[in-house]
């Protein structure tokens, strides 16, 4: 669906738009925002919270939840769902390079979250090579700044620690 106007919004204002959609669709949500993978806010429908510190926090569960997906042999991070005793966040995949927060009150429908968040993400999951250039031009000094550098080719993470055995750490044998 095209507005008047949408062709000359900006990344973010689109964003934003797509972001809005999801608190009139679903009774419940108090608010939603994107965010790079590194952390960098794009664009937020959040009230009364401080959205630049939401998203740094969101990046750190992506990141969290893609490492315990792949240990435990799910594949790759799609969708992680909190709930806490005033509500939930659902935290979204949006391609490689960004995640969707939701926010939510007890009174979310998680289902219909999910059956309206995951087209949205869908949208906004277009834009992500994009999210990874910001992050990118953002780490440059402004002088320096020239096109931005081709996105890299994701990393797998280290792998996790093994278990100690049972019983602890034994001693060497003499």
């Amino acid at each position: 669906m095209s507005t008047p106007g949408a062709a000359t919004a900006t990344l973010p204002e689109r964003v934003r738009a797509e972001l809005e959609l999801i608190r009139s669709n679903v009774r419940g949500v108090y608010g939603s925002l994107v965010a790079t993978s590194d952390g960098f806010l794009v664009a937020h429908d959040v009230p009364d919270l401080e959205p630049t510190e939401i998203a740094a926090l969101v990046a750190t569960t992506r990141a969290l939840a893609s490492r315990t997906t792949n240990a435990t042999g799910r594949g790759e991070f799609r969708e992680a769902l909190a709930r806490g005793s005033k509500g939930y966040l659902a935290a979204y995949a949006a391609g490689v390079n960004a995640i969707v927060a939701v926010i939510g009150t007890n009174d979310l429908n998680v289902g219909l979250l999910h059956l309206q968040t995951r087209e949205v993400v869908a949208r906004i999951a277009v834009h992500s090579p994009e999210f990874r250039k910001w992050t990118s031009a953002a780490a440059q000094p402004a002088a320096d700044q020239g096109p931005p550098a081709a996105p890299e080719a994701p990393q797998a993470p280290p792998p996790l620690p093994r278990r100690r055995p049972p019983g602890g750490i034994r001693p060497p044998k003499a």
